[in-house]
């Protein structure tokens, strides 16, 4: 079957390149950063059409979803890491595209998927007639039926008579069996099953996305996923029209399993807090261990804050507690936990509150040898203030190593990094930030000194040309809650994660960013209601 293969392969790739994803029409570019300037607001409140490409996770739950009979013996897809975006993002339609790799990838994996959904076992059980009454009958049942799930929609007759010819083809000089495999693999690599489409159905000037349009982009936004049988079923009656119903689909989403992942995927990717779990400390040589332990802290303390208590940014940031077991407790000092099992505690005074107080953060954005208020300030400019930074000049000074018992770590970073000149223009936008978080070691523990010298953690936050003033942990905590420019850029970004960088604005959530900001619901809910905005329905070309 060499000769299948390589007609799959030589066909279907070059659809799948003359794709190439994107917007239709021109689309904002996600380098510009997460917030479209106010006066082109008007023209943004939709985003282009576009086809997005499914991510490497996407199609792997897809399938495995799609054909539960894959189970343990599938390893997986074989496409490669999915690319980053300026976001930080891997979901973003800009930057998932398909070159010659990917499509090879992608046929390697439709493949491998075909061969155990048609294997002898699977068929008899998911396909009878395939054993009894093998013929064209039978072979359109297949299409159909695994068609609806590939594509998100109903087969069209032009469609199933494409890949009723291939199966004849095929099982004509073979067997109906290796048709089936063949029929497959032209399927799973079909650009109708790769890529996503909101394109939508022209009306008056826009384009309003069609119910399995809009039935594919709830369930991947909210479940990472292909939707289910019962949501296409809701497409098909033409249920999913209206705000109401798509923003009460989101919440039922968000509430599976999978819902609960894709938002930890979220998270994890909005401030990298699994990045804790696997670095090294020159002081505890089996840091792993505790790592590990942090990013379980972080996972159970923002289920706690945004499933369990469906809070805002502001508890976010300033969450007296988090969750602890004897052995992280130990280690960070606390002294006061039993068990192996993480359990709700209260904070200590002065050992700071909410997200920016986590270990996961403190540790992993640090260095192996001493805390970092360069890392520790930009990760605070750059994901709750939005603040872009450009690179840094060649030839700059490098900072001392730590000098314990005679140089704090404060003064080190104040020698170099705002007093020299090619480097204080920036630094001073986000190394003061991380002055006030210097009563936490690179492990993330509270400390009341620096090897006997006194520490500074007075500093301030850059919004815009304005130096709010904090002193401390839960002073940073407290004033960037009250800042409304940090629900403004936490809710931008939250939205262009899950728009999947096809807008990367606030300007298509106003309304909805407004009612997390003013306190009438917390994050959760506020991802819930973008599923309701106009950019989840209709789409604008643009010159």
């Amino acid at each position: 079957m060499t000769r299948w293969r390589t007609w799959v392969l030589a066909g279907l790739s070059s659809s799948l390149l003359a794709c190439g994803g994107g917007s239709i029409g021109g689309e904002e570019d996600p380098e510009k950063g997460p917030l479209i300037e106010g006066s082109s607001c008007e023209q943004a409140q939709v985003g282009a059409p576009v086809l997005r490409r499914l991510s490497a996770l996407e199609l792997e739950n897809s399938l495995r979803d799609i054909f539960p009979e894959l189970g343990a013996q599938w390893s997986g897809v074989r496409l490669g890491t999915d690319p980053t975006s300026t976001f930080g993002f891997t979901n973003d339609a800009g930057t998932l595209q398909v070159g010659a790799q990917t499509a090879k990838e992608l046929l390697g994996t439709a493949e491998d998927v075909a061969d155990l959904v048609t294997a002898d076992a699977a068929l008899a059980a998911s396909l009878p007639c395939a054993a009894t009454q093998p013929g064209p009958e039978c072979a359109a049942e297949f299409i159909t039926r695994h068609g609806l799930r590939l594509f998100r929609r109903p087969v069209s007759e032009e469609e199933k008579s494409d890949f009723l010819a291939l199966h004849a083809s095929v099982s004509g000089k073979s067997d109906f069996r290796r048709g089936l495999k063949w029929t497959l693999v032209s399927m799973i690599q079909s650009p109708h099953a790769f890529y996503r489409s909101e394109i939508g159905a022209p009306n008056g000037g826009r384009y309003e996305l069609t119910q399995h349009e809009l039935a594919t982009a709830l369930a991947y936004n909210y479940t990472g996923t292909t939707p289910t049988p019962e949501l296409l079923d809701k497409a098909a009656r033409g249920e999913l029209g209206s705000p109401e119903a798509l923003v009460a689909e989101a919440r039922a989403l968000l509430d599976t399993q999978r819902g609960r992942e894709a938002m930890s995927r979220f998270l994890q990717q909005w401030i990298s807090y699994g990045k804790v779990n696997g670095i090294a400390k020159e002081k505890i040589p089996d840091f792993s261990t505790y790592g590990a332990l942090m990013q379980e802290e972080t996972r159970l303390f923002l289920e706690e804050v945004i499933y369990n208590r469906g809070a805002g940014v502001g508890e976010l940031l300033t969450a007296p507690y988090t969750f602890l077991n004897d052995r992280l407790s130990s280690f960070y000092g606390y002294g006061n936990v039993t068990g192996a099992e993480f359990q709700r505690v209260d904070r200590p005074a002065d050992w700071g509150v909410g997200l920016l107080a986590q270990g996961s953060i403190l540790a992993g954005n640090a260095h192996m040898d001493g805390s970092s208020p360069t890392h520790r300030g930009l990760l605070v400019f750059r994901r709750f203030l939005c603040g872009t930074v450009p690179p840094p000049p060649e030839n700059i000074p490098a900072i001392s190593k730590p000098d314990p018992g005679r140089m704090t770590t404060r003064e080190r970073y104040e020698t170099v990094h705002i007093s020299a000149q090619q480097c204080n223009q920036c630094h001073t936008n986000f190394d003061p930030t991380g002055f006030a978080l210097e009563h936490f070691d690179e492990m993330g523990r509270y400390r009341a000194d620096e090897g006997g010298l006194p520490i500074d953690d007075s500093g301030y936050i850059a919004v815009g040309s304005e130096q709010r003033q904090v002193a401390g942990a839960k002073s940073l905590a407290e004033t960037l809650a009250s800042s409304p420019e940090v629900t403004t850029c936490v809710s931008s970004l939250t939205a262009t994660y899950t728009y999947g960088g096809a807008l990367g604005a606030q300007c298509a959530i106003g309304e909805v960013q407004q009612g997390l900001a003013n306190g009438e619901y917390g994050i959760l809910e506020f991802v819930a209601r973008l599923a309701g905005t106009e950019h989840m329905r209709a789409r604008v070309r643009r010159e």
